[in-house]
């Protein structure tokens, strides 16, 4: 039996009352008893909006998903977790990485590939919204900067900003800094020199204890001696100087002196066909394998495990930086074309559409309204009867009370009933087709894969991808032995029940087999080994 814990929210308003958070509850508990999940802990964020992400038992629950005390969060419905879609986005993706579930007792998220590919667009939309946003965030900074203002950025130990935005030297924090230039020259060690600044009641720029981070922070920070740097500015004597050039350039030579020679760690080599690749040959996943050259170079491939471990399998191994970009470039050049990215943004818009009819909150609120108006008429019409018991007025109460509650929340539930249109998804969808501005390439290979490759087959002549697209938006359940045979098989002129788009390479000897709409069609490809 799965662990679960329940995360209930109301907004500040005069409707909204203690009475949404017990009937979110109620909902949420009797999901978990209909779906066999034991309920280990509740968190509760009253009078806070969706909006921010600064709720104090938001981030708490978020927190101890680290800590693997449940696997499954419920919720009332979606928009309890986050209205802003970019909080959304990333808070999601980091519940995914801890390995708990999203669920929701009202509201089921559509499933199948249309559905991989609408949520990679919103998260797409998210990074793309906030790119933008922070470009004329930037703008406005960089004029700050130009006149040595403060950009709002976090605060430096020693200097405060004046109400002309400058910045002045604040003493005591100066007081400090220079404390800390003159122990670390002295050849104090860090530890000596934290634990006197905190003694002596010292404290950072964040009221916080000092620790070796904050000590090396100071020492290594220009603008102690007047250099006032923002992104590629950079100007002297722009702000009041706290220490001397001298003792900052001695500074600098002591810390030169008490560097180690330890060699610095190679950054972990990612592969972006990770769980997604296969090998052809045995159908076992394909895993990176790394190496070093006699030339001292490193290298890089996707190997068979069987075939690594002799285990009969024969298939030799891949480069991964050719795979990787063969995939991306298919990808750009098949998928990402006019007509396939409207056949994708209208299975994706017809998804939402059948979801939102199927699983509506303003249906599901409109209906409880409904049930709850009917009662209290009810309830009227046995008062206006005769009839007396002491129930009724309270009963009348009960569901004057609800009735209000499931106002508010129905004037939500409107308020944020958004679907994306065709026409949007169209667009978010060319945004795949080149890399942003100041995107890397393996940022961008990343997006690519992540969004459209739902599994790739190695072979030594051939390749496949299988895509998160279908013809009619249902995902039917084939084994690899299936898929394969249905894409190797004689007669590439028959339709498939499989992927929408699948692409198969071979050697010049042979060809790469596209199918799109399920027809087979013919195209050269050459694969490297």
């Amino acid at each position: 039996m799965q662990r679960a814990v329940i995360y209930a929210r109301y907004s500040p308003g005069p409707n909204q009352t203690e009475q949404s958070i017990e009937g979110q509850v109620r909902e949420c508990t009797k999901y978990a008893e209909q779906h066999d999940l034991r309920i280990v802990g509740t968190y509760v964020d009253r009078k806070i909006s969706g909006k921010t992400d600064n709720r104090r038992e938001f981030q708490r629950m978020i927190d101890d998903s680290e800590k693997h005390i449940f696997d499954v969060i419920i919720l009332y419905h979606t928009d309890r977790f986050a209205r802003n879609r970019y909080d959304s986005a990333i808070y999601k993706h980091k519940l995914k990485e801890n390995g708990v579930e999203l669920r929701y007792a009202t509201t089921d998220i559509p499933k199948g590939p249309e559905g991989i590919i609408l949520e990679s667009i919103m998260e797409g939309w998210a990074e793309y919204y906030s790119a933008e946003l922070s470009r004329k965030i930037k703008r406005g900074m960089r004029e700050s900067a130009l006149k040595c203002h403060s950009t709002g950025a976090g605060r430096c130990l020693g200097y405060r900003t004046a109400e002309d935005k400058s910045l002045v030297i604040e003493p005591e924090g100066a007081k400090a800094v220079q404390t800390v230039f003159d122990m670390y020259i002295k050849g104090k060690s860090h530890a000596d020199i934290c634990r006197y600044l905190n003694d002596c009641g010292f404290r950072t720029a964040q009221g916080k204890l000092f620790n070796k981070n904050s000590v090396t922070h100071i020492i290594r920070n220009k603008r102690y001696i007047g250099v006032y740097t923002y992104d590629d500015i950079t100007i002297e004597d722009g702000i009041p100087a706290i220490i001397s050039k001298d003792t900052f350039h001695l500074a600098q030579l002591e810390s030169a002196r008490r560097k180690t020679a330890k060699r610095p760690k190679e950054p972990k080599a990612e592969y972006l066909l990770s769980g997604k690749a296969f090998c052809g040959h045995c159908q076992k996943p394909l895993v990176g394998v790394s190496g070093t050259g006699k030339s001292g170079n490193k290298w890089y491939y996707y190997y068979c495990q069987e075939s690594r471990a002799k285990r009969g399998c024969t298939k030799r191994p891949v480069k991964r930086d050719w795979l990787e970009r063969e995939v991306v470039r298919r990808t750009v050049a098949e998928v990402l074309q006019p007509e396939v990215i409207q056949h994708i943004a209208k299975k994706c818009y017809d998804l939402q559409m059948e979801y939102r009819q199927d699983n509506s909150d303003v249906l599901f609120y409109e209906l409880k309204l409904k049930d709850v108006r009917k009662a209290i008429k009810n309830t009227m019409h046995a008062i206006e009867s005769g009839v007396k018991t002491k129930t009724l007025p309270a009963r009348l109460q009960e569901l004057e009370n609800e009735e209000e509650a499931l106002e508010a929340e129905l004037a939500i539930a409107k308020a944020s009933d958004f679907v994306v249109t065709a026409d949007q998804i169209e667009f978010l969808l060319t945004q795949f087709a080149e890399p942003w501005e100041c995107e890397s390439e393996e940022e961008y290979h990343r997006r690519i894969i992540k969004c459209f490759v739902h599994k790739v087959f190695l072979f030594d002549d051939k390749l496949l991808i299988y895509y998160n697209v279908s013809r009619d938006g249902k995902t039917r359940e084939q084994s690899e032995a299936e898929l394969l045979e249905e894409a190797l098989g004689e007669g590439f002129d028959k339709r498939s029940s499989g992927s929408t788009i699948l692409i198969a390479g071979r050697t010049p000897e042979c060809k790469i087999i596209v199918l799109r709409y399920g027809f087979w069609l013919a195209l050269d490809l050459t694969v490297q080994v």
